[in-house]
């Protein structure tokens, strides 16, 4: 057991706290629960214009997250670093997303996270469709499985039982190590659950997208028409700096040159990593590394960002201005909530977006009484809300990022698309 320091141990005392408080419904690092009462008429005037110009059944939010404790044979499981109190920071973080995401109740943690989600977005008048993550274990590079490496595990056996309960709702995405003796296998089986996407997070699962292991894989997504979502960039949930480097965006050339549509998650909006394309590696962000890929014209009609994170306070800044200001870019750009993120007081600050000058105060009053109702409503609403003003006029996220078409998700195209 490691040593309890006093530090170690305040963090320890808050984080039980925290998860009381949630349990009794005081915490104010996250939002459990919907508050009595309608939104009011200027609020849901901001909602009916978010709507303008989309439609619902084109609509999805391509990053939401199911996770579970196994409770009710989910087979979902949450690693014990999380559930220990002899790593305060990480029963911290554990109990604030346990209060994010509605859970109050242990023994029924699966089925409470999935009620809750599926009462937000059932709830919303019109309402988009949800991608919701399998998750897979982390691997070594002969195919063990790690368990004391992995945070979380989302079997996508359970994801695609979510899905065809309530297909007008979800859409299933699949999690396959590429290192597993049985990926290609895995793989077959998550494209007859009807999986339209493979998510990675390099970084915390132990891939290296430019390894040789992954060609097989890399083929059978080609042939499949199997989108891969990954993240790029620097993952806070890692704790070895090594493995950070597996989120470089320049390693997924060799997916691209196997022919395999690519999502990046987050737009790699965060630290820095190696230019592997320059003398000596100097450091750079791992945002430029991302755009020089989109730049790339061999890529286009391939390669894809997501806006998920964008608007985090830990992120909003040049990323979020960037992609605002440019339209091309834009063009190849979906969007994803992140969810259970946008429920957490402490990452989403619109205070932080109003000072960056992407909102203004007012904009601002309205979606925190959206966000005090619904978490995913209101990441929506605030995204179609974002403006950047220039010399040349305002620049807002168009459309098309929110209803995206066959080209990055072949496979939801081929099951009849839109609802």
């Amino acid at each position: 057991m490691p040593l309890v320091t006093r530090r170690n141990l305040v963090v320890l005392v808050s984080g039980a706290a925290l998860f009381s408080g949630f349990r009794f419904g005081h915490a104010r690092l996250a939002r459990p629960a919907a508050p009595a009462g309608p939104l009011s008429s200027e609020a849901e005037a901001l909602v009916a214009r978010a709507w303008k110009g989309l439609d619902p059944s084109k609509v999805l939010d391509t990053h939401v997250h199911v996770v579970g404790l196994g409770a009710g044979g989910s087979g979902c499981t949450v690693g014990e670093r999380m559930q220990s109190m002899a790593n305060p920071a990480e029963y911290f973080k554990f109990s604030i997303y346990l209060g994010a995401s509605g859970v109050t109740d242990l023994a029924r943690a699966d089925q409470q996270y999935v009620e809750r989600l599926t009462a937000l977005v059932s709830s919303q008048r019109p309402h988009g469709r949800l991608l919701l993550f399998a998750f897979d274990r982390a691997y070594d590079e002969g195919g063990r499985a790690l368990p004391d490496d992995t945070e979380f595990f989302t079997p996508v056996e359970y994801v695609a039982s979510l899905a065809q309960a309530r297909p007008e709702l979800f859409v299933p995405c699949a999690s396959v190590h590429p290192y597993r003796l049985d990926a290609l296998e895995a793989l077959e089986r998550a494209a007859a659950l009807g999986c339209v996407a493979v998510k990675w997070l390099p970084n915390a699962m132990n891939i290296d997208p430019s390894s040789a292991r992954c060609d097989a894989f890399y083929e059978a997504l080609a042939r499949l028409r199997l989108t891969l979502i990954t993240h790029a960039g620097e993952e806070k949930a890692v704790h070895s700096e090594e493995r950070q480097r597996l989120g470089n965006p320049l390693l997924l050339r060799r997916g691209l040159e196997h022919g395999v549509t690519t999502v990046v998650a987050h737009c790699a909006s965060l630290g820095q990593n190696p230019d592997l394309d320059a003398p000596g590696n100097p450091w750079l962000d791992n945002f430029d590394l991302f755009l020089r890929l989109m730049r790339e014209p061999k890529w286009k009609g391939l390669l894809f960002g997501e806006t998920s994170a964008l608007t985090l306070v830990n992120r909003v800044g040049r990323p979020l201005e960037t992609v605002l200001r440019d339209a091309s870019l834009q063009a190849r750009l979906v969007n994803g909530s992140d969810y259970p993120l946008p429920a957490i007081n402490a990452l989403m600050q619109t205070r932080a977006i109003v000072k960056a000058g992407f909102l203004t105060e007012d904009e601002r009053a309205l979606l925190n009484e959206i966000d005090r109702h619904d978490p995913l409503l209101f990441d929506f609403v605030m995204k179609r809300t974002l403006r950047l003003r220039t010399a040349e006029g305002e620049h807002r996220l168009a459309d098309g990022v929110f209803m995206p078409g066959a080209d990055v998700f072949p496979r939801l195209a081929q099951a009849g698309g839109p609802r």
